[in-house]
């Protein structure tokens, strides 16, 4: 919301990594909450070595710590920073993004009586991923246990929310705000992307981990080289490798900026989101905003984005032959129809403005509660619990 501030509320973002999607949420959201609450109360705790992944952001308003990739030490330094960020800015809201954040400095802030509002947002919850039957339970259970020193979760998707329901995760600490993303689409690059192929042009962005599929969409392209010319931005995070062998209809470009990424957005036929699992998905709105229809597995929040048949195509179980029969079923549509129609949809439902609006509104509602969730949080034993 453009103009002088209309609440002044104090915001602390803190998260263990940003690489990826929350880095893509904060930028979208920063320039709302920043014109909103103003420009000195509004800050972030990250990781140092992802400092420049938060795009037209000072200094002055973020807290770096060291870390060396997810490690015991690396959550001790983000703990550590927290803490002096917390005493040196007095926010009024700690907003934690994913769940070492969440697993961390929960339990901390739950012990200082006269501590702020703590909102917490998984971005995709733990057990809701590919993991053993003890991993899966053991998540579970501490999610719904850390729940209570939480003022309020955000989802950030129907998918989520069903999800912390189904966990045993209580409905009144639950609300569902949507992602969103500007309106206003960057411009690409005045030099246009060096991709002239007489074969369908295919887009990948995100993290070539398990989680996103990559290693599917690689086996699918090989199957469709002849059809198929797939470039994908981003790199591993999770794991030290990158996966399989490309073949040569597959081109890897590293992280992009975001000028770049629109640059090839323009260039593209199509995106495709392979994700075995997904809370929400940033890049399918991205994809929309540009007009590119988007292919997808029927898994976590992709169906409530992309209508299938409609804006892109959907196809399930994840697999690489469902994603190979996928490709050939969007070879057979008019991918600018369905482009505009994604376009048209973005603009309907998943504007930044409502999202900031919406956590505008848990923010102010907290607060005006004066806290009262904090009491339950200063009688809660975690050491019993756990």
């Amino acid at each position: 919301m453009p103009g002088n501030p209309v609440q002044s509320i104090k915001v602390l973002h803190i998260a263990e990594t940003i690489r990826g999607g929350i880095a893509s949420y904060l930028n979208e959201l920063h320039p709302q909450q920043q014109a909103s609450f103003g420009t000195e109360n509004v800050h972030y705790v990250i990781p140092s070595d992802h400092r420049h992944d938060l795009v037209g952001i000072e200094n002055s308003q973020i807290t770096t710590f060291a870390r060396s990739g997810r490690s015991v030490s690396g959550l001790f330094q983000m703990l550590r920073a927290s803490m002096q960020a917390l005493d040196a800015f007095k926010p009024d809201v700690v907003h934690l993004h994913s769940s070492f954040a969440g697993l961390v400095l929960r339990p901390a802030l739950s012990a200082r009586s006269d501590g702020p509002c703590v909102v917490y947002c998984p971005h995709g919850w733990a057990f809701s991923r590919e993991t053993g039957r003890l991993s899966h339970l053991i998540t579970k259970a501490a999610e719904a246990l850390l729940a209570r020193t939480s003022d309020r979760i955000i989802c950030i998707s129907s998918d989520e929310f069903n999800e912390a329901i189904r966990a045993g995760i209580p409905a009144h600490r639950l609300t569902l705000v949507n992602n969103g993303i500007s309106k206003s689409r960057p411009l690409p690059q005045v030099v246009p992307a060096n991709w002239d192929s007489k074969r369908v042009k295919v887009l990948f962005i995100g993290r070539l981990d398990r989680q996103k599929g990559f290693d599917l969409l690689i086996e699918a392209a090989r199957s469709l080289e002849d059809v198929l010319e797939l470039r994908i931005v981003g790199a591993s995070v999770v794991n030290k490798s990158e996966g399989p062998a490309v073949p040569a209809n597959v081109s890897l470009l590293g992280w992009l900026d975001r000028q770049q990424i629109e640059t090839y957005l323009e260039a593209a036929d199509l995106v495709v989101i392979p994700s075995r699992w997904e809370a929400f998905g940033l890049v399918a709105l991205e994809a929309m905003r540009a007009a590119k229809p988007i292919l997808a597995f029927r898994s976590g929040a992709l169906p409530e984005i992309v209508v299938d048949g409609v804006t892109g195509v959907l196809c399930e179980p994840v697999a690489v032959q469902p994603l190979v029969d996928g490709f050939r079923r969007m070879l057979d549509l008019d991918l600018k129809v369905l482009g505009q129609r994604g376009y048209d949809r973005f603009k309907q439902l998943y504007d930044i403005q409502k999202t900031h609006q919406q956590l505008r509104e848990v923010y102010a509602e907290l607060l005006q509660d004066d806290r009262v969730p904090l009491k339950e949080k200063a009688e809660l034993d975690l050491s019993k619990n756990f």
